[in-house]
């Protein structure tokens, strides 16, 4: 089980309730996201292949042979869910990392057996620009919501980002990025579920879900916004 830094989330707890965020998205003081909000990016799944974008309810097409069993993304990345992701990874809006969990948590079927999160992990540059890895710190709040254990599985080898480069580019950096742990073994008897905020062409979580099924695992992919194909070539 994750244990959350306690002073951190009680603060932010109370802060909302002194200095309560807009909500970023219509303006209504109160949550950072408000209720109107967060249920339309909720009932507005995105249900289709992370890879092709065919509606699969599995979030993957067999076709494709790839290395996990499962997707799950929360929706396309626009309006609010574009919004509250950027104001995490860009404005430093800390306070968003649990309202982005908890989507998360809403979107995610009840898992069998024993469940570990992964977070793919940030370029190590931005965490410290941001001073935070995004993706941990959400993965950390959705732990204890669900009561899974957080472990870094993955570690990181190249330093450079896929920021505006197209599908092919990203293909091709994508090879060899991430590595297991060396002090890491894997369990044939988890389900390790990878979290990343965004997919664009799927290439990144890939070779993530490659490392740890080649080493006996098996993954589920989750993530917070799917980005159109056509908007990333």
């Amino acid at each position: 089980m994750v244990v959350l830094n306690v002073k951190n989330t009680m603060i932010e707890r109370v802060l909302e309730i002194i200095a309560p965020h807009p909500c970023i998205s219509c303006g209504k003081v109160g949550l950072i996201l408000c209720v109107s909000c967060k249920y339309d990016i909720i009932h507005e799944p995105f249900g289709g292949c992370i890879l092709c974008e065919w509606p699969q309810k599995s979030g993957i097409c067999l076709e494709h042979g790839a290395p996990l069993e499962k997707a799950f993304v929360v929706s396309d990345r626009f309006g609010s869910l574009s919004q509250i992701i950027d104001a995490l990874k860009f404005q430093r809006t800390r306070a968003a990392a649990s309202v982005l969990a908890e989507l998360l948590n809403e979107r995610l079927p009840e898992i069998p057996g024993t469940v570990v999160l992964v977070p793919v992990p940030t370029l190590a540059s931005h965490a410290r620009q941001r001073g935070y890895d995004q993706v941990k710190l959400i993965t950390r709040y959705l732990g204890a919501l669900r009561n899974y254990s957080v472990e870094d599985v993955l570690v990181r080898t190249k330093n450079t980002t896929q920021h505006l480069v197209g599908r092919t580019e990203r293909a091709n950096q994508a090879k060899g990025l991430y590595v297991l742990k060396d002090t890491l073994k894997i369990d044939p008897a988890v389900t390790y579920l990878l979290i990343d905020d965004i997919i664009t062409t799927g290439a990144t979580v890939l070779e993530a879900s490659r490392c740890i099924q080649e080493a006996g695992g098996k993954v589920w992919v989750a993530a917070l916004a799917y980005q159109s194909k056509k908007a990333s070539t």
